[in-house]
């Protein structure tokens, strides 16, 4: 993907980028997250809720790994199999989901459930 691509993909709203990875991960069957040796990169907010970002692009994910200082984080793909069954445990630790979110930490924040739903469904 090109620095323009990217740039024009995290000017989209967060719903725009929401329905972007719901059907191109439901066409590739995969997503790409941050982690490290000790797991997976998670965001926070006021409410210390564990948000998991979730990206359908590994070039938009490493872009948003550099903005967010995630040094020493790599880009990992997750199959869609296995990306069901961690929606269902996210889903039962209250944590939730920021899909694609931008280098502003700007994006769409879901329940796995409805995730999970979203991507059954397409």
């Amino acid at each position: 993907m090109t620095p323009t691509e990217i740039t024009t993909i995290f000017k989209k709203s967060g719903e725009e980028r929401l329905a972007l990875f719901v059907s191109t991960v439901a066409k590739t069957q995969s997503v790409f997250g941050i982690s490290d040796d000790e797991g997976w990169a998670l965001l926070g907010d006021n409410d210390d809720t564990d948000i998991l970002p979730l990206f359908h692009d590994a070039d938009l994910a490493e872009t948003f790994r550099k903005s967010a200082g995630f040094e020493g984080h790599e880009i990992e793909e997750v199959e869609m199999e296995e990306l069901l069954e961690w929606l269902q445990e996210l889903d039962e630790d209250g944590a939730m989901v920021a899909v694609n979110p931008n280098t502003h930490f700007e994006g769409a924040i879901v329940e796995p459930a409805q995730l999970m739903a979203d991507l059954i469904g397409n």
